[in-house]
């Protein structure tokens, strides 16, 4: 049932749980990953390429099961799940590696984030 109360708020709280089921997504399908590598003839050069689709699939998912009980603003919540999962990859990124430094790709991986997401609020809103 979706919730008319304060229909025109953003809900952090569900923003969060969204990013954290993102992760948990990403965890999953990176383990499927792992399996297949390891247990069949795939080449390790298609890991790059995986990690981007495994992302935007994470994004995706957790976008419309978090926007699917909600009015409005699907959009907005979806692109807030996808900017602060970019995101806190970013900031753990420049933290582990040293080597890591900004760029103008940071900048496009944050916009196709929130893109991704909110495509995933717009979807989820309407189911």
């Amino acid at each position: 049932m979706k919730s008319s109360a304060d229909s025109k708020k953003i809900d952090f709280i569900r923003i969060l749980k969204g990013v954290f089921r993102a992760y948990l997504f990403t965890l999953f399908l990176f383990l499927i990953l792992a399996v297949l590598i390891y247990f069949t003839r795939v080449s390790e050069s298609i890991i790059p390429k995986a990690v981007v689709i495994i992302s935007a699939v994470s994004i995706f998912l957790s976008g419309i099961d978090v926007t699917r009980n909600i009015d409005s603003m699907g959009w907005l919540h979806g692109g807030l799940i996808g900017f602060l999962y970019i995101a806190i990859l970013l900031i753990l990124s420049s933290l582990i590696m040293p080597s890591f430094y900004f760029k103008w790709d940071i900048a496009i991986d944050l916009f196709l984030g929130f893109l991704t997401g909110v495509l995933a609020g717009i979807l989820g809103v309407n189911i």
